[in-house]
């Protein structure tokens, strides 16, 4: 929800924020878009993620009907829930940028409110990488993401063919320039038309051998209350790490991480 055009602050993303209404509205109209661009190029058979916080935002009657909606949540594969069904490719649509990101529209890793950093084989990485990795290991390919400019370097960084919608420039953590909603909703439907056309000549990127993802916490509390998970590593004062041979192994590791870290919060604080 963070990537879409118009949004920038908390309360257009959090479902007690004023502008929230208005928000869920953009998100089912650009993901109309997209199942509208992917259908005219041929794609046969569509499912829409829910992917933001408790992931129920799109009304499902506001949803073009040739897709399949999922929503809700705890989901095994999360934001890439419905990945293992079959699909030949994935657009990843009103994506943010990973935590840390110096200039982008509130980025975050999953959990803003726990993790400051999350590294892969040693290298910061955000949502877009995870699940890039997520869809590989099922032998699907990723072939658009859209969100700000920064997260639209982050899909090309990781395949440099990759269809990009730039939804607005950011011009700090909570402030953008914006293109009307309408202009990106006509990029997202040529975009997609586009993606479907080169799906067939991407690789799923899928990563072999033994690999260890890193969260770092905010708090030393929150890592405490991570590291209680089989297997993990205290890696940092504030860090714990996994690693696995398996990428499904260790995403649900970073899921499970990230769903017990927040308890170390006491309930006036959190």
């Amino acid at each position: 929800m963070e990537g879409l055009g118009g949004v920038a602050t908390y309360s257009h993303v959090m479902m007690q924020g004023v502008e929230y209404e208005r928000a869920r509205k953009w998100m089912a109209e650009e993901a109309n878009a997209c199942i509208d661009g992917a259908a005219s190029a041929g794609a046969r058979r569509i499912c829409v993620n829910d992917s933001h916080g408790s992931m129920h935002n799109i009304f499902a009657d506001d949803l073009d009907p040739r897709a399949e909606l999922v929503v809700g949540t705890a989901k095994p594969w999360s934001m890439g829930q419905g990945i293992d069904g079959g699909y030949d490719t994935c657009f990843f649509v009103g994506y943010h940028a990973r935590a840390g990101h110096p200039k982008a529209v509130l980025d975050h890793t999953y959990a803003s409110r726990a993790i400051y950093d999350c590294r892969l084989n040693g290298k910061s990485v955000g949502e877009t990488a995870l699940n890039t990795y997520l869809a590989g290991h099922f032998g699907a390919t990723v072939s658009l993401v859209s969100g700000d400019d920064a997260t639209c370097r982050e899909g090309r960084a990781l395949v440099p063919e990759v269809v990009t919608v730039k939804t607005k420039d950011a011009t700090g953590r909570f402030s953008a320039k914006m293109q009307h909603p309408g202009r990106v909703r006509e990029a997202l439907r040529e975009g997609a038309a586009r993606a479907i056309e080169l799906a067939p000549k991407l690789k799923p990127l899928a990563l072999k051998g033994t690999n260890e993802i890193e969260l770092v916490f905010l708090t030393s509390a929150m890592a405490d209350m991570a590291e209680l998970i089989p297997a993990t590593r205290r890696s940092g004062p504030r860090a714990v790490s996994y690693a696995s041979r398996d990428y499904l192994e260790l995403y649900k590791a970073m899921l499970a991480m990230v769903r017990v870290a927040p308890a170390a919060v006491p309930p006036e604080q959190s």
